[in-house]
């Protein structure tokens, strides 16, 4: 099979691609370009060959092993080598190659990772307002970690949050998933009200509703570490992102019952594959369930 090249490089029109096509967050597009730019230093510096293209399967499992030399964690080889497969496909598709050079490469055992979750005792204190200093930066503080936990949002997706996608009169807001898509997600009373407040004291001017404290657009480690500071000040969790919130916000909608396709469509999944990691709950813990969170507003259950 004969194979066209192209005048831009293939990383680089592969990147272009999951920005402009697949409306890829800019975490994403980081993450690609950081895991295949290590593989292409690799490659370079191994066997002198300095595109993703036209590499050989030992190669690969050369880079594997490499890895693990390194002392990389089995999941992180595996995300790595995924993203060179993703990047693969869509050479293949653009005619960059014709062939897969992972194929038949072996990765190091996954051992099974249970999903770290903040008890709901700790996220009923952690939503009271005594926990957060009497400032504007408090209520910001607040009105996200709520944000957060009523509506299992991503952490792109609050960063990327707008003034109007919080829809008072419908009680819902708006959230832009990846590849653009969009869903709307019922709040509570308290949370619209939260949000009413704290723009009347909001500095600047922005587009975005949540800001930092000179009024700027948020950014991922400014929301890490908000996250971590009120996560760890009220439960066991030594360290604790974004995404434990998100976890936090499905498994106790299962707890309490609600519907797997409901809890699907609020966190925006686009396989109920990914929503049933939530499903490891026991009947102990399902029994320990009790009303009176901010979940309960919602009309799920």
């Amino acid at each position: 099979m004969s194979v066209s090249i192209s005048p831009q490089k293939p990383l680089e029109a592969f990147l272009h691609f999951l920005e402009k096509e697949k409306r890829g967050s800019v975490h994403t597009l980081r993450c690609y370009r950081s895991d295949l730019n290590q593989l292409q230093r690799f490659l370079s510096d191994k066997y002198d060959h300095h595109e993703l293209v036209g590499i050989e399967g030992d190669w690969v499992r050369a880079w594997v092993v490499h890895m693990m030399q390194e002392g990389r964690s089995p999941r992180t080889i595996h995300r790595k080598v995924s993203a060179f497969r993703t990047f693969n496909r869509y050479a293949r598709r653009m005619s960059f190659t014709d062939r897969d050079p992972s194929n038949g490469v072996s990765l190091p055992k996954l051992e099974k990772r249970v999903r770290e979750v903040v008890p709901e005792r700790n996220m009923e204190a952690l939503l009271d307002s005594s926990i957060f200093p009497d400032s504007w930066a408090g209520l910001r503080d607040r009105l996200m970690m709520t944000l957060l936990y009523e509506t299992g949002m991503r952490q792109d997706e609050l960063i990327k949050l707008k003034h109007a996608d919080v829809q008072v009169s419908r009680r819902t807001v708006k959230v832009s998933g990846k590849g653009g898509k969009e869903r709307l997600i019922p709040v509570s009373e308290a949370l619209l009200d939260l949000a009413e407040e704290y723009m009347r004291n909001r500095p600047g001017v922005s587009e975005f509703l949540i800001v930092t404290d000179s009024g700027r657009e948020l950014y991922p480690a400014f929301v890490y570490r908000r996250v971590n500071h009120y996560i760890t000040e009220t439960s066991s969790l030594s360290k604790c992102s974004p995404h434990v919130i998100r976890h936090s916000f499905a498994t106790h909608l299962l707890n309490r019952g609600a519907d797997i396709n409901a809890v699907k469509e609020l966190l925006g999944h686009s396989s109920l594959n990914a929503t049933q990691h939530y499903t490891h709950v026991s009947t102990g813990r399902l029994k320990d369930a009790h009303r009176g969170s901010p979940l309960d507003s919602r009309g799920i259950f």
